[in-house]
């Protein structure tokens, strides 16, 4: 189970939106000193499941199974590429019988492809965001912030420079 650390900026019934720091959550990686894919961004915010009580500016635990994550890395990253190499394997197949350019109709049905299939995404995720199938869970407080601490972060702002 992958777990990160963050603060706590708002809630809204049983979910929380909290802050972790880009270096927290980019940890493990061995490409974290080279990967640009955030930016300049230092900080990320994420919608979480708050079923313990966790208050605005509180340090807390969120906990991801690892199960969920490689099923959405699958349906990001791999999904929409091979679906776009089928669609483009069906187009140079169905040239032949259309008599018409078989790298024209490759990439016609690869990318057409490629569009479905990131629909298909995106009606996935409007449904796990009804469901909350996909979301972390908070764990653990691991620090209960302070009243002034509280007011502070009621107005805080995402996305710091480096």
């Amino acid at each position: 189970m992958a777990q990160e650390e963050g603060t706590i900026t708002r809630t809204t019934g049983d979910t929380a939106f909290i802050i972790t720091r880009r270096a927290t959550a980019c940890e493990g990686c061995s490409e974290r000193h080279v990967c640009h894919s955030m930016g300049n961004i230092k900080e990320i915010e994420m919608e979480a499941t708050n079923r313990i009580g966790a208050a605005v500016g509180d340090t807390v635990i969120v906990a991801f199974k690892t199960s969920q994550l490689i099923i959405l890395s699958f349906m990001l990253y791999i999904f929409p590429i091979i679906a776009m190499v089928i669609g483009a394997v069906f187009g140079e197949s169905a040239a032949s019988r259309v008599n018409a350019d078989p790298s024209i109709l490759a990439a016609v049905f690869g990318f057409l492809f490629f569009g479905i299939a990131m629909g298909a995404i995106k009606l996935k995720d409007r449904q796990a965001k009804k469901t909350g199938q996909y979301r972390p869970v908070i764990i653990e407080i691991k620090k209960k912030a302070r009243p002034q601490e509280r007011e502070k972060l009621s107005g805080a702002t995402v996305g710091g420079q480096d």
